[in-house]
């Protein structure tokens, strides 16, 4: 006797039946209004989020540091949410008298995109760049439509 639910096929179609239904379930149909969609604005914990050395050696210049950043808003009720990012940058050469930086030119911020996209999740990229071995901070806020903790992770 052949057991049809093992064979490659079927269990094809049962993952994208499996992803079909999740997709509705995260699609329900939801009224949205002035009145009924709320939003939550979120800083990030502590007064700055990061502070540290631009420390990675640029490739194209020996003289040009940068750090990149994996920012992260996790939702613990919500798997799909509405999320927007603001940054503040401020750099310092010796780590005692701080002032603003300007994007685009010295940092940049981005949505990572549905290519990272997880479940309770919403990320976004930090590049930072300048003088190598200069001292950076940033701290974020994030607004959202549902509350959200924020979590930075430096990938470079």
């Amino acid at each position: 006797m052949t057991n049809f639910d093992n064979l490659i096929e079927n269990q094809v179609v049962s993952t994208l039946r499996d992803a079909a239904q999740t997709m509705n379930e995260r699609k329900a149909v939801q009224r949205v209004g002035g009145s009924s969609v709320r939003y939550y604005r979120t800083d990030s914990p502590g007064a700055w989020l990061w502070t540290g050395r631009l420390d990675t050696q640029s490739l194209q210049s020996s003289t040009t540091g940068f750090a990149r950043f994996t920012v992260v808003f996790t939702s613990s009720t919500s798997a799909a949410f509405m999320s927007s990012c603001v940054a503040d940058v401020e750099s310092s050469s010796d780590g005692i008298t701080w002032a603003p930086q300007d994007a685009p030119f010295n940092w940049f911020l981005q949505d990572a995109g549905v290519v990272n996209a997880e479940p309770y999740k919403a990320k976004y990229e930090l590049s930072l760049q300048g003088p190598y071995n200069e001292y950076r901070r940033f701290k974020v806020q994030a607004l959202t439509s549902d509350p959200v903790s924020i979590n930075a992770v430096r990938i470079l």
